[in-house]
């Protein structure tokens, strides 16, 4: 996924965990977070710098939903546990007056395993929150009254369920689940006897009825995997999103359709190439909002907010770009003339905004957009059923996040919630936006951390952290590649190393995000060219600026910005110490070798068509360059990016005697998100860094 300010769409994202993660836990209480962290905090005193086990402590909101009549916000805290090793939610409700949050469904664990993820709904007459939850074994819909008491499960799917919706009147849900696995192949599971079969159909996710109480019914084919859907506003229809097939690529392969709740066979509403996702209705049923690449089958396409009628009339879907922005989250207005939309890139995210996901309104009627005041970076967009409220998780200056409120009426946020409070307490390095100009006079922007009680005039220790992506990015907030999701998956807790007194560089050179899609096209067939030039540019400013050491360097990153640091200790030596973590050191492996192979035929064509580039722009084949001292992470299951990357890399290095040590992280894919593995990887990077490049000379 592209981590940071455009969440979901890096290229060499995560493999998903799957819906059975941690299904086999037992299922445990997760503690009581105490009303005190859920109110608005005043300040401590004594201030000290943060440290990785302080990282560890903070917690991060992973979804917020408002209240059909507007009055209450139901919101999801997750809590690393160390003790159980294990990202653990709790589900709240607070006033959207303000006030004190309640805790809800206290016996009830959500789903998710090490990554929570609960699909907060309401039901329609607003009397009753709901999420997915564990029984026994399977993800199912639970339901727990606003005024408490203990949730009750609404679904028994015998595979469970992976998303949901209420229907307009409340009587109904329409949900994802997975076709049974057949009989022969559960006996085959059963005596050992199961082998995968490469490429061969996935059980298929089908989209289900079932009346509150009553048996449900699939209401989708076979053929199809749906993705997403949404409820009609009169409740008999549900427009759904489905591709054919599955794997990485299956999501330019979406087409939109709709169906009768009371089911038959579904109509095409959007039939074309591309991704076509998220539909959602208008109020008044005449249209479908969704997010659409364009017919285009491109990672680089932008993804566009799309309108087409619902009844399939005649004219083509009309598509609002923004000038390149990818919309992410999207929400009808309650007068249905103009989508509430959370995008970054683009319109509203160039230049010093490129760190942000602001919330846009675009008119459906003139394409006219709008920033919404109140929100630098949103996630989890909801709207109260008459539209004057929105609530939404904002990441403000250095913290982790908390739940707001617009009143639209008045265009006023409110913070409801201070769900780290202790945060008051530290002394934080300071975080602002930053530019410079490149080899070729083009403006390259970043991020710059200093360290608490840094005063200009004084040289820094630099590390330079590489995003993901290739189309990655970075935002505001305490973890600035992940503020979109449980954010302690990141291995480098840069808010610790400012506090061991490192500067910390967060560089979003062309290729990445907040440059459009020339942008992301300038390192086609050529990563490690311009796109390191940016980089090694931005650091040149800093040291010429007197902020920057030249002699106490680092580079740092994972997945692409481990391919980054991988090409960076092969072409200068200027860095002091380095670490890559899910890295890429042979492109023609991470082609054969990855679920998301394709990725690489896009940016240098097949490796047989293209064998000169492959070599020319991997790492390993200039692996004797390198005299930098080089920390290698990586998962032992790490599917996006093969370990095999890691083990050449280390191998030959080791064969040519460079320093360089290789960590592997056991049960672990793309990125870690066991907390005690977490934060092994957060202080093995702080002690390798402190080691070769002593902060505090």
């Amino acid at each position: 996924m592209r981590t940071g300010n455009r969440a979901g769409t890096d290229a060499l994202a995560s493999e998903s965990s799957g819906y059975h993660a941690k299904a086999k836990r037992s299922m445990r209480r997760v503690p009581a977070i105490a009303a005190g962290l859920l109110l608005l905090a005043s300040g401590a005193s004594g201030a000290a710098n943060v440290t990785v086990d302080d990282l560890m402590r903070l917690r991060s909101i992973v979804d917020v939903r408002i209240s059909p009549d507007g009055e209450s916000v139901a919101f999801a805290v997750s809590t690393p546990s160390l003790e159980r090793n294990a990202h653990e939610a709790a589900i709240f409700a607070v006033p959207a007056r303000g006030g004190t949050a309640r805790r809800l469904a206290e016996g009830t664990r959500v789903f998710g395993g090490n990554l929570p993820a609960p699909k907060l709904r309401w039901s329609p007459d607003g009397a009753r929150v709901s999420f997915v939850g564990f029984s026994g074994e399977k993800p199912q819909v639970f339901a727990v009254a606003l005024s408490g008491g203990e949730a009750r499960a609404l679904t028994a799917a015998p595979e469970g369920v992976f998303g949901y919706e209420w229907s307009p009147d409340g009587g109904s849900l329409a949900y994802l689940t997975r076709d049974p696995a057949s009989e022969e192949e559960q006996r085959r599971r059963k005596d050992k006897s199961f082998v995968i079969h490469v490429d061969a159909p996935e059980p298929a996710r089908r989209l289900c009825a079932q009346p509150i109480g009553g048996e449900a019914r699939f209401l989708t084919p076979p053929a199809q995997y749906v993705d997403s859907f949404s409820w009609s506003p009169n409740g008999r229809e549900i427009a759904y999103a489905a591709a054919p097939t599955t794997g990485f690529m299956a999501q330019y392969a979406t087409r939109l359709y709709a169906v009768s709740a009371g089911g038959g066979p579904p109509r095409a509403v959007v039939d074309r190439p591309g991704m076509n996702t998220s539909p959602q209705f208008s109020p008044d049923g005449k249209w479908i909002a969704f997010i659409s690449s364009s017919s285009r089958v491109s990672l680089m396409a932008p993804r566009s907010l799309t309108v087409v009628s619902s009844r399939g009339a005649p004219g083509s879907p009309r598509a609002f770009g923004l000038d390149d922005a990818w919309i992410n989250e999207l929400v009808w207005a309650r007068d249905g003339r103009s989508v509430y939309v959370l995008a970054n890139d683009g319109t509203f995210a160039k230049g010093e905004h490129m760190f942000e996901q602001p919330i846009v309104r675009v008119s459906i009627e003139n394409g006219r957009a709008e920033r919404l005041p109140g929100a630098m970076l949103a996630y989890s967009l909801s709207a109260s059923r008459d539209g004057s409220r929105l609530a939404y998780r904002a990441v403000d200056g250095r913290t982790m996040g908390d739940v707001f409120l617009l009143d639209l009426p008045a265009k006023r946020a409110t913070k409801l919630t201070d769900v780290n409070p202790e945060l008051a307490g530290f002394e934080l390095g300071e975080l602002k936006a930053i530019r410079w100009r490149s080899f070729d006079g083009m403006e390259i922007w970043g991020l710059l951390l200093t360290p608490p009680g840094w005063t200009p005039g004084r040289r820094l220790p630099l590390l330079v952290y590489c995003h993901g992506g290739p189309n990655g990015g970075v935002s505001h907030g305490l973890f600035p590649q992940f503020m979109h999701t449980v954010a302690q998956v990141d291995p480098y807790g840069t808010e610790a190393m400012a506090g061991a007194g490192f500067a910390v560089l967060f560089p979003m050179p062309r290729g990445g995000g907040g440059y459009g899609e020339k942008g992301q096209r300038a390192i086609v067939n050529s990563w490690g060219e311009s796109d390191y030039k940016d980089i090694m540019a931005g650091v040149d400013d800093l040291v010429s600026r007197g902020i920057a050491d030249p002699e106490r360097l680092g580079v740092m990153g994972a997945s692409y910005g481990g391919y980054m640091t991988d090409w960076i200790v092969t072409q200068t030596r200027r860095f002091k110490a380095a670490s890559t973590a899910a890295s890429i050191s042979d492109l023609a492996d991470q082609y054969f070798l990855s679920d998301g192979g394709e990725v690489m035929a896009e940016y240098f064509q097949r490796p047989w068509e293209a064998r000169q580039s492959y070599f020319a722009h991997s790492p390993l084949s200039f692996a004797g360059n390198v005299t930098t001292p080089l920390l290698i992470q990586h998962g032992e299951r790490d599917l996006r990016v093969p370990i095999s990357n890691a083990w050449k890399f280390y191998r030959a290095l080791k064969a040519l005697g460079k320093t360089v040590e290789f960590d592997i992280y056991p049960g672990s894919s793309h990125l870690y998100y066991q907390p005690a593995l977490e934060r092994e990887s957060m202080r093995r990077n702080l002690e390798w860094f402190t080691r070769w490049i002593r902060p505090g000379l």
